[in-house]
């Protein structure tokens, strides 16, 4: 099958396939979760930072092939995101939380390297729909979205500009999966994931941080469609504000 048109995961894979044989490797193809695994020093081990890399390099050696990348691998690791998201979200975690489940991370870290915004379309609707949660067809249905049909002006429309208050705890259930997938992820799905918070964090009515993480993102790549609809959204800061602003913090932006 050919490669999805998705400028993300073009990206991130033509360097990768440029000298690619399309052999397959004499060494059997091991799941990155047990040579993780096998290869740890201890039971703190591998950190996610390691296991979101060895995911990513399983989805792209068992995707590439001589015609571009397999349509079966790449909706497969998107069902099982989907599928990894829902647990995740339903795990006994207190309030402020992290989840330590670093191999679903892992699967997320992914995807949100490869397909960022059909994954920030599902993760959305599924804390902010009126439906929500939703059910692990509709999260696959999301998820399945090709990024460049992710339509974030509709996205917006329907679960920020309806006037409906989201549920606190699953922002919370949320924050505590998207914490550490930030923390470990690669810079693009990084900064992916801010613009997601920034989204959360204008829906929870805090325009002060929604502004923040999405002008974060912004900065690092200005055509993060959902940090740029999140702006869209808030009022224009008064430039002479900006200027005291920065003044008094002792010439840093404060916020």
């Amino acid at each position: 099958m050919p490669l999805e048109n998705t400028d993300a995961e073009e990206r991130i894979t033509r360097e990768t396939m440029i000298g690619w044989n399309g052999l397959a490797s004499e060494e059997p193809r091991i799941p990155f979760i047990v040579e993780s695994e096998a290869t740890a020093a201890d039971t703190d081990e591998p950190p996610l930072d390691e296991l979101i890399t060895a995911a990513t390099h399983e989805y792209l050696d068992s995707g590439m092939t001589y015609d571009g990348f397999s349509e079966h691998v790449r909706t497969t690791w998107r069902n099982a995101a989907a599928y990894d998201w829902s647990k995740l979200m339903a795990e006994p975690r207190s309030t402020g939380e992290w989840s330590s489940d670093a191999n679903r991370l892992a699967v997320l870290g992914v995807m949100m390297q490869f397909a960022p915004e059909s994954t920030c379309m599902m993760i959305a609707s599924d804390i902010l729909a009126e439906n929500a949660p939703l059910s692990l067809p509709a999260l696959r249905e999301r998820i399945n979205t090709p990024d460049g049909m992710v339509n974030t002006d509709l996205l917006f429309s329907r679960l920020i500009d309806n006037g409906t208050t989201p549920d606190p705890a699953r922002i919370d259930m949320a924050m505590g999966i998207l914490g550490p997938l930030e923390a470990n992820a690669p810079t693009d799905a990084c900064y992916r994931i801010i613009g997601l918070k920034a989204m959360l964090s204008l829906a929870m009515g805090d325009g002060e941080k929604a502004r923040e993480l999405a002008e974060q993102a912004i900065g690092y790549d200005a055509s993060d469609r959902f940090a740029s609809s999140v702006l869209d959204r808030l009022p224009e800061t008064d430039p002479a504000m900006e200027a005291a602003n920065v003044w008094e913090n002792g010439g840093h932006l404060g916020r």
